[in-house]
């Protein structure tokens, strides 16, 4: 018989169960589909309800004013509850409040967020309603205690049933998993088993023959010969291309509704010229102009026609679905030939069989490593390219995990790897598959990768179209920048393993010692192993003893940077010349020196066992290639680590830009390194090695020229193309310059932003976007106008309070009368077309932090700094910010800016020049909220 569940919701007035307050409580006690009894009542939390939370949930002070306080409800509900386990969505939130009070302390718990993440690796979004919405559960009232709480009863039901549902024999080694690594959800996986043993054996269906395929029709087949390039290329007639998207074209033909743009066959022609010329080109083409198909459409003919792979990157992962999953299913469609396209990631994308192998032969040694393994295990029927992306790994250890079981280690050796020589590999299949496409479809950090890697990570091409170009600088700089911290090295050191006090190796050591021992190997050859290791454990530990003392040594002199001064923000110095000579410095070098030593007597030790192990073949030692593989990997990561500090510490790199940051939030120190120049990069790997390189973007020119652009990239050879809108910006768009606010950083400045738009706000009934610079300065924007705008029946949400950007924003689509506020990730990547989205207001200009270690090394290569580089660098991020409001040719809107350098400085001019014409005034802020209701209400 099904266990006794009970199915908890808190409803509180905040996130921190040490501060806030419990304000309801909604249980259901049931088996199986069966609701045995019900709990629910209002909590007096002795404190008034933040607004937010009335607006959330619609509890009102006075629904708790003569409730019960929290220790008779908390009795009652432990009487409620028994011993049966407590099921909840994201359950450890619901307990915290709790335990608190001291109850419920033993009692199981099971959370149907972690279950979900596990069983649902196809759901778009965890949160409780949209599970519910996803499975057909009904859910009444989301944010009332009771009404999740039987949400929360029927989608444990229903997982339970996923997972009896599947194999027995896998449900059996989850459980072994669950067992060993003490992961609380070992009960329902115990209970699945019971289930599944009880339910008739079922055969998976076949598919019919009349199945749909499941894949897109261009994608590259498994087996498809690598392309060659024919010897004479055919040019593109572009006419011919340009004409499948003019009026009576088969773009329209084929799709009804679809609208002739001549900015976009304008750049299909620039493109289908670049290619046929091999030529590099600069394109610039705003919002609407439709600029995917005007490259795809000439790369696909190109490809075909020619045998030639084209490399096409983007900065996204939403660029890149909406290329392979949209736009070239589209083109598939029109066009009278086949072609093949397929999507590469970098390695640490796809699952390695043979580390997972690996993984469930040791078995989890952790709840996290056990999680992680299950979701892979559950995932592994269903994935047909092994892509990790498709799971759901919500937090940073699970993505650690995921990438120690995916095919990013430098010991992959496909010549000795079983699964690569049964076709059972993803990568070298993806790799296999891109060999074979007209059209590669990569992100900037792949294609970087591809350069620092000397082009082994991509099959070889020689044509590139770069989407999303006025990201490739900072996507280089990311791509090449190396990053340390103490956490990181010791992880490291613990995952080589260390002697213990029992004498004891841990680890990848004691793996070695392990395997060789259940190889039988003789005695004193077993003493010779068994002696090295111990050396190298040894190093080991006294490595990671000395690099403690290392970033001890560092945080004190961080600690005498700061000078006394402490800040909720990150704290960075730059590692110079000047910072050198700092008689502090001296004992950072001297701790530096000690840890040192070990460290390269370690990767020494680890490179000869590698080497080592080939010299015990003849006694098959289980797994040895694997064994041999992750010694060979774990080493070339510590030797790079070590490599990479020791050059921070000791030596001026000019090309190198270095720097301490201290982030006081989780008292983390890190060491960073990151390149001064990224053009010369650019320029030798990408415009000298490549025929044609087209760069493309809604936003490249500032000032009306791409000059900033060629700078930054030593573009100065390609040719460039300026397409134009295909929006009316004069008559749809209003930007509304506030001339009487002080300028940033003057006394009242942030009280007139926060009365302003708060007026503002009320007169465009929502429907605005607010983007910042700084949390701290949306943090007190945010308190000063959400009780007001909550009076007006506006709802205000924010970044930063505990909601994805996912959800934010489809509250902000589908909520009536809504405001959003946001900060740098929320000035591009936004698509609301229609009303919901029709006033953007801009608080400030997005200039960089003059700190910025990265900003402030790249300004000193100019005679002037602010012109020549804060300047243009801004205006980019302006316009980025500035093209959220219009995304449709039907759309109208507001733009205010509160910064009021723009009418008061030299510079503000060429912001205002960049703009794409629309109508711009200035005025006071008194007349701001009608100014912007009329041009609403006048569309």
């Amino acid at each position: 018989m099904p266990r006794i569940y009970v199915a908890l919701d808190l409803e509180t007035t905040g996130l921190d169960a040490e501060r806030d307050a419990i304000i309801e409580v909604g249980a259901v006690k049931f088996r199986g589909q069966e609701v045995l009894d019900t709990f629910s009542t209002f909590v007096r939390p002795g404190r008034p309800i933040p607004a937010q939370i009335t607006e959330l949930t619609g509890i009102r002070d006075e629904d708790v004013a003569g409730a019960p306080g929290v220790n008779d409800v908390l009795s009652q509900l432990a009487r409620f509850v028994e011993q049966y386990p407590v099921v909840g969505h994201s359950v450890g939130f619901d307990l915290a409040f709790v335990r608190r009070h001291s109850w419920l302390l033993e009692n199981e718990p099971l959370d149907t967020f972690e279950l979900a993440g596990v069983l649902l690796p196809q759901a778009e979004r965890y949160s409780l309603q949209a599970l519910a919405s996803m499975l057909g559960i009904e859910l009444e009232q989301a944010h009332r205690a009771l009404d999740d709480a039987r949400a929360t009863h029927h989608l444990f039901h229903t997982l339970l049933r996923q997972a009896a549902g599947l194999p027995p024999r896998l449900i059996e080694e989850l459980v072994r998993h669950a067992e060993r690594a003490r992961w609380p959800a070992v009960g329902f996986f115990r209970d699945a088993l019971e289930e599944a043993t009880q339910r008739p054996p079922q055969r998976p269906a076949a598919p019919g023959p009349d199945a749909a395929p499941t894949g897109p029709l261009f994608a590259a087949a498994k087996k498809a010969r690598p392309l060659e390039p024919v010897a004479a290329r055919t040019p593109l007639d572009a006419d011919r291309l340009a004409a499948l998207l003019e009026e009576g074209g088969a773009f329209e033909a084929h799709f009804p509704g679809y609208e002739h743009r001549p900015q976009q066959v304008a750049m299909l022609r620039g493109v289908a010229q670049a290619l046929n010329q091999g030529e590099h080109l600069l394109v610039e083409a705003p919002t609407g102009v439709g600029k995917s198909l005007a490259y795809l459409i000439p790369a696909v003919h190109w490809g075909v026609q020619n045998g030639e792979r084209v490399v096409v990157s983007t900065n996204t992962i939403n660029l890149q679905e909406q290329l392979y999953r949209k736009d070239l299913p589209d083109l598939a469609r029109v066009l009278p030939f086949e072609f093949r396209a397929s999507v590469l990631k970098g390695r640490s994308h796809y699952l390695c069989p043979a580390r997972l192998q690996a993984l469930r032969h040791r078995g989890a040694r952790s709840p996290d490593e056990a999680r992680v393994l299950a979701k892979v295990l559950i995932w592994l029927p269903q994935t047909p390219d092994g892509d990790g992306d498709e799971l759901f790994l919500p937090n940073p250890v699970e993505q650690i995990i995921w990438r120690q079981l995916s095919a990013e280690h430098e010991g992959c050796d496909p010549e000795h790897c079983r699964h690569f020589h049964q076709g059972n590999c993803y990568f070298y299949a993806a790799r296999r598959a891109a060999e074979s496409a007209h059209l590669i479809i990569v992100n900037h950090a792949l294609l970087l990768a591809d350069v620092s890697v000397q082009n082994r990570a991509l099959p070889e091409y020689r044509y590139l179209i770069v989407d999303e170009a006025h990201h490739l600088e900072a996507a280089t700089t990311s791509g090449l920048s190396f990053e340390a911290d103490r956490t990181q090295l010791r992880r490291l050191l613990s995952e080589v393993g260390q002697v213990g006090q029992s004498g004891r190796v841990t680890g990848l050591l004691s793996e070695v010692l392990g395997r060789c021992q259940k190889a039988r190997l003789p005695r004193d050859v077993m003493e010779q192993v068994e002696l090295f290791v111990g050396k190298v454990g040894l190093a080991a530990g006294r490595a990671a003893r000395h690099s403690d003392t290392f970033f001890d040594r560092l945080d004190d002199f961080v600690e005498e940077q700061q000078e006394g001064k402490r800040s909720t923000y990150a704290f960075r110095v730059r590692i110079n010349s000047g910072l050198r000579v700092q008689p502090a410095w001296e004992g950072v070098e001297i701790a530096w020196d000690d840890a040192n030593a070990p460290l390269a007597a370690v990767v020494d030790g680890l490179e000869r066992l590698a080497g080592g192990l080939d010299d015990l073949a003849a006694f098959d030692i289980p797994d040895s290639e694997d064994l041999q593989a992750q010694i060979i990997g774990i080493g070339r990561r510590l030797g790079e680590m070590r490599d990479q500090i020791g050059q921070m510490i000791t030596q001026d790199a000019p090309d190198l830009i270095c720097w301490l940051e201290s982030n006081p939030n989780d008292d983390r120190l890190s060491l960073h390194a990151a390149p001064l120049h990224v053009g010369p990069l650019v320029e030798e790997h990408l415009f000298h090695k490549k025929e044609s390189v087209v760069l493309t973007s809604a936003t490249l020119r500032t000032g009306g020229t791409f000059d900033f652009l060629r700078e930054r990239l030593n573009g100065w050879d390609a040719d460039e193309l300026a397409v134009g809108s295909p929006f009316d910006y004069k008559s749809s768009t209003l930007v509304y310059l506030v001339d009487d606010v002080p300028e940033p950083g003057k006394p009242g400045y942030q009280q007139a932003v926060e009365q302003g738009m708060a007026a503002l706000f009320r007169a465009t009934q929502g429907r605005a976007l607010a983007l910042f610079t700084s949390y701290s300065q949306l943090r007190a924007t945010l308190r000063a106008i959400r009780a007001p705008l909550a009076q007006a029946g506006i709802t205000v949400q924010a970044q930063g309070e505990g909601v994805s950007r996912a959800q934010l924003l489809e509250n902000f689509r589908v909520g009536d009368r809504r405001v959003l506020l946001g900060t740098r990730s929320f000035w591009e990547g936004i698509d609301v077309p229609g009303e919901a989205l029709s006033c953007l207001a801009i608080s400030k200009l997005p200039f960089s932090v003059p700190s910025n270690p990265i900003f402030a090394a790249r300004a000193e290569t100019f005679d002037q700094p602010f012109l020549d580089y804060a300047v243009p660098d801004t205006i980019l991020r302006f316009l980025q910010g500035f093209g959220r409001l219009i995304r449709t040719r039907t759309d109208r809107g507001v733009v205010v800016v509160f910064d009021r350098r723009l009418l008061t400085k030299s510079y503000g001019s060429l912001f205002i020049e960049s703009l794409p014409e629309p109508t711009v005034r200035q005025g006071p802020l008194t007349l701001l909220p009608k100014a912007a209701s009329d041009w609403l209400s006048n569309g």
